[in-house]
């Protein structure tokens, strides 16, 4: 999706990791808006842990608002090799209201911009590192200020990026549960990751625990799960198999046809 307006896509990454001066390890978590090119985060955190991104974007999200969608890379805590590709972090952003988007694996240039500020980064704010987490973070917050109110922007038309970008009329209330159709059948996922279904355990993904899915039948003994209106796989009666996931994540076949 070409953004046409702030808040329409918000490019996330892990900016890759350093060691700090004293020894400890930096995940700098960065988050940006590709319209206005303005830099929402940059958080150097410890590790990519789901655990360590939710606060970040708690906040985040209460400060300036939802996106329409979050443009990421495949990998944790935003993608994983489950169902539809969605980590912990993407099935939280569902349950918001904001679809994933990931970019291809490998392929880098699809978050360009978010790269490129990326390289600015790396020159300007680690060059070099410092010792403690604080002192690197206070650089971080210096940095972030001089590149979204200081600094003029080509792709802007020479404006700053605080000059274009506005907050998100989307508010942040939290998830919202799953609503399904009655020609559904919901079934929470339990704590291993599976669902109960004609008999048999069905593995549906960790990062899906605790989730209602809504399950519809398309045929005699097949049946499409769903998160919201997100496919997330088929399962047949009469294979053993846990559930075939779709491989990619896209937003297809709604749960009402």
């Amino acid at each position: 999706m070409t953004p046409l307006a702030p808040n329409d896509v918000w490019a996330v990454d892990f900016k890759g990791w350093f060691r700090l001066g004293n020894g400890q390890r930096c995940e700098p978590l960065t988050v940006s808006d590709l319209c206005s090119r303005y830099v929402l985060c940059c958080a150097g955190c410890s590790d990519v842990s789901y655990q360590q991104a939710l606060p970040i974007f708690q906040t985040l999200f209460k400060a300036k608002g939802q996106p329409a969608r979050i443009r990421v890379d495949n990998g944790p805590p935003f993608g994983s090799r489950g169902a539809a590709g969605l980590g912990r972090l993407a099935v939280w952003w569902v349950s918001l209201g904001i679809a994933p988007e990931f970019i291809d694996p490998g392929h880098p240039e699809q978050n360009g911009s978010h790269e490129r500020m990326h390289r600015t980064l790396k020159a300007e704010a680690l060059a070099p590192v410092s010792r403690h987490r604080r002192s690197q973070q206070r650089r971080f917050d210096r940095w972030r200020w001089e590149y979204n109110y200081e600094r003029p922007h080509e792709a802007l038309a020479q404006a700053t990026p605080a000059s274009v970008y506005r907050p998100s009329p989307r508010v942040y209330r939290g998830p919202v549960a799953p609503s399904y159709s009655s020609s559904h059948v919901e079934r929470r996922v339990r704590t291993n990751g599976e669902i109960n279904w004609a008999g048999r355990k069905r593995f549906i993904g960790e990062a899906f625990i605790g989730q209602n899915l809504g399950i519809l039948q398309t045929g005699p003994g097949c049946h499409r799960v769903y998160f919201h209106d997100y496919l997330l796989g088929e399962i047949d009666e009469k294979e053993e198999m846990g559930m075939k996931p779709v491989i990619c994540i896209r937003q297809q076949d709604h749960q009402s046809s």
